[in-house]
């Protein structure tokens, strides 16, 4: 049922039955539909997780969409976290493994936020994110010689910085018996294979910037820059994605799931040189997005351990010199996973009792 029709429903049943005859109602038509031969749900259950996890964060800067050019990447971590998930909510702390990130001397020590809010529903996947990163180094220079880039051999990056916000929404087509969550949060458990298409929309805001040019200085000039360097550049883009989801099963036990959606956007950007006060260039361009997620694992109806891998990346056009900038965020993790029956129900976390 179409989610206009089940509000204007819910409106007529709270204006004209009694307490107990619309709570009836109301029940009937927020029934969330799956198919049990495929899908199990763990509703009261408090799937928690301890995990290992390494998170990079890069950009590039070429004259082709498909040629990475200059490769800036932050110093990646070791993370061990804790993690829970009950009905959409879904909540992850992770911090620096000690004693053995110990490589800042020679690939610079790099920060990072990370914040996003995912509410999984049946059928719709809402995300709100929000991430900062600053530290950055070039991971290619190999690519420049016999040109010498100044600085050290590995050039580092202290004073790059990055910050993206965004949201999307995508709907799957076949919730009935293909379950995201069980694949990348293992609230609900996947019984057969299954697969569905997905469709979505997405909107992006994107800065980066540097004290100094982006592009290096070598002894013939500056890198990928044909008249003016710029240090900042900003852009806001609104685009669609589409793409195809499937998990593989073997004897309830283990399984194999792939998730990967492409999308084409459309913006406004600007090139910005802060040290003269001048915007070099702004105008309206095209982007192309791509998130790709793979996960194997074990999974029976009280653990789960497995590896998952994500990896979110997207390129815009800068402009009429057809440079291009790109930036991707990739995820991978080891997870070990318990589910623990609670006694009571969380109503406020249980979608399935009030949403429409």
């Amino acid at each position: 049922m179409k989610p206009a029709i089940r509000f204007f429903l819910f409106l007529f049943a709270l204006t004209h039955f009694s307490q107990s005859g619309y709570g009836q109602f109301f029940e009937e038509i927020t029934q969330l539909k799956y198919d049990t031969n495929y899908i199990k749900v763990y509703k009261d259950e408090l799937t928690s997780r301890i995990f290992l996890a390494r998170k990079q964060n890069g950009i590039s800067l070429s004259e082709k969409l498909l040629n990475p050019g200059l490769q800036y990447k932050t110093n990646d971590n070791l993370l061990l976290g804790l993690g829970y998930t009950y009905s959409f909510l879904n909540i992850n702390l992770a911090i620096r493994a000690p004693f053995i990130n110990s490589d800042d001397d020679k690939y610079g020590e790099s920060k990072y936020l990370d914040l996003s809010i995912q509410t999984n529903f049946r059928s719709f996947m809402i995300d709100l994110y929000l991430q900062w990163n600053r530290g950055y180094y070039l991971s290619n220079p190999e690519d420049f010689q016999p040109v010498s880039i100044q600085g050290t051999p590995l050039p580092i990056r202290g004073d790059m910085r990055t910050t993206l916000v965004g949201t999307s929404v995508q709907y799957l087509f076949n919730s009935k018996r293909y379950s995201y969550k069980a694949s990348f949060l293992q609230n609900e458990f996947q019984k057969r294979s299954a697969g569905t298409p997905i469709v979505g929309a997405e909107a992006y805001w994107m800065l980066v910037m540097a004290d100094t040019a982006l592009s290096p200085y070598t002894e013939m000039g500056y890198v990928y820059v044909s008249e003016n360097p710029y240090n900042q550049t900003d852009l806001f883009n609104f685009g669609i994605n589409g793409g195809y989801a499937y998990t593989f099963v073997w004897n309830e036990l283990l399984y194999i799931s792939l998730a990967s959606t492409v999308g084409l956007a459309g913006g406004h950007h600007r090139v910005h040189n802060t040290w003269d006060y001048k915007t070099l260039k702004e105008g309206y361009s095209v982007g192309v997005t791509n998130n790709t997620k793979v996960s194997v694992g074990f999974n029976n109806n009280q653990y789960y351990v497995g590896v998952s891998y994500e990896r979110y990346s997207l390129s815009q056009l800068m402009g009429s010199s057809g440079d291009w900038m790109s930036y991707w965020n990739s995820y991978i993790r080891f997870s070990v996973v318990k589910r623990f029956n609670l006694k009571r129900t969380i109503k406020i976390l249980r979608p399935d009792l009030w949403i429409l």
